[in-house]
């Protein structure tokens, strides 16, 4: 979060390092894995995991695309 904030890329909802004035109502911050994968410290087997962006981020993300925030 704060090497994105850094960049000039803060994330949205983030109360630490994004804008302190937010344009959405959020319970979080927009921060999404649609995959991740890691070795299993125990069993040594790597493991993936990949799931679809959830449908109010999906919102959120067309009204930033469209210009209208």
């Amino acid at each position: 979060r704060v090497h994105m904030a850094y960049i000039g890329h803060p994330l949205v909802g983030d109360p630490v390092y994004g804008y302190k004035k937010q344009r959405f109502r959020l319970d979080g911050q927009l921060l999404h894995a649609r995959k991740l994968g890691f070795v299993h410290p125990s069993t040594g087997r790597y493991m993936e995991f990949e799931t679809e962006i959830p449908d109010y981020f999906k919102k959120i993300i067309d009204i930033i695309d469209k210009g209208h925030v």
